[in-house]
């Protein structure tokens, strides 16, 4: 079993120790209509990321954890509904928290970071035929010679992520990014004290290491991105109704800091998380915040209803695979 399967193989563990065979029971409304999450401090939270912000359900509601699961597309869905997938012979939407949060998508942030390792890949491969063919025509070399300042030089040093492999692997283009830009001054000076041959294999030399290192360094970035973001979904059950929800990361399975959790401070309701938010609270671990979401404002009944239109639809889905706490 992989790290990332264990994990959460003990956060199920954790959940299904505060477990209670019945369906989550609400003792009293809010006045908004969804559940008072105050109602039951005997089960923990499950704390999670969304698009770098700390959020959290309250784990009576979380049945299990699926491992990248696999949606069937339904027309006329709202945006936020992925499509539907198949748990156990039981049929039920998958909701795109982050879409329903007002956030881009995990998936379409991915790709723009691939193009974007794609793009400066070839941006490098562009800049040293340019220094080469600086040399050959005899004319001056335009292009940035500073690393900072190339596209790519801006991005990385303004990148902030909260991934410790890819924040580990991003370190190791600094040396190859600085030497292949200190190379246009090498060459400028030998160009112009007429010393082509040695300026041109400065450039063949670059061209085998610099250069072919970078361009390892931004296919297997990408790579890393693709195989540490593996997408898992909570299983959540209402009184009413269940659904799915594709989640970044979980963090833990916590009691908040006593005493911390409390309603959204006045006129916060509407601004916070297209109203889906509930309470907020902070964490014991690290006193931070953390906004917890309302399982019934997450996805209306009737956004969803007649999704499902006939028993060959819901038998398209290839079944879910869920993360077993043994």
């Amino acid at each position: 079993m992989s790290f990332q399967r264990s994990w959460y193989a003990k956060i199920l563990r954790s959940i299904f120790s505060y477990s209670s065979t019945s369906r989550p029971r609400c003792r009293r409304a809010s006045p908004t209509g969804g559940f008072d999450l105050r109602f039951d401090n005997d089960y923990p939270l499950v704390t999670l990321v969304i698009a770098k912000g700390q959020y959290a359900i309250s784990s009576q509601f979380v049945s299990t954890m699926v491992a990248e699961p696999k949606t069937r597309p339904v027309p006329h869905a709202p945006p936020y509904v992925r499509g539907i997938i198949n748990l156990r012979s039981k049929v039920m939407p998958l909701i795109d928290l982050r879409l329903r949060m007002g956030y881009p998508s995990a998936r379409k942030e991915q790709e723009e970071f691939r193009r974007l390792m794609e793009q400066g890949e070839q941006d490098h491969v562009n800049w040293l035929n340019e220094l080469e063919a600086s040399v050959e025509e005899g004319r001056e070399f335009s292009l940035t010679t500073d690393p900072a300042q190339c596209d790519f030089g801006k991005w990385y040093a303004s990148f902030r992520t909260g991934n410790n492999t890819l924040r580990s692997f991003l370190k190791k283009f600094n040396q190859p990014h600085r030497k292949i830009h200190a190379l246009a001054h090498k060459v400028k000076a030998l160009s112009q004290a007429g010393r082509h041959e040695e300026a041109r294999r400065l450039i063949a030399i670059a061209r085998h290491n610099e250069l072919k290192t970078m361009v390892q360094l931004f296919q297997k970035t990408s790579k890393i991105i693709a195989e540490t973001h593996r997408e898992i979904a909570m299983i959540i059950e209402t009184p009413t109704f269940d659904y799915g929800v594709a989640i970044d990361q979980i963090l833990a399975v916590e009691f908040l800091g006593q005493g911390t959790i409390e309603d959204l401070p006045p006129g916060l309701e509407m601004q916070t998380s297209n109203n889906i938010v509930g309470l907020i609270g902070r964490r014991q671990t690290d006193n931070s915040t953390v906004q917890i979401l309302d399982p019934m404002r997450i996805c209306d009944p009737d956004d969803v209803k007649g999704l499902i239109l006939n028993p060959e639809q819901a038998r398209e889905p290839e079944p879910a695979k869920t993360l077993t706490p043994a």
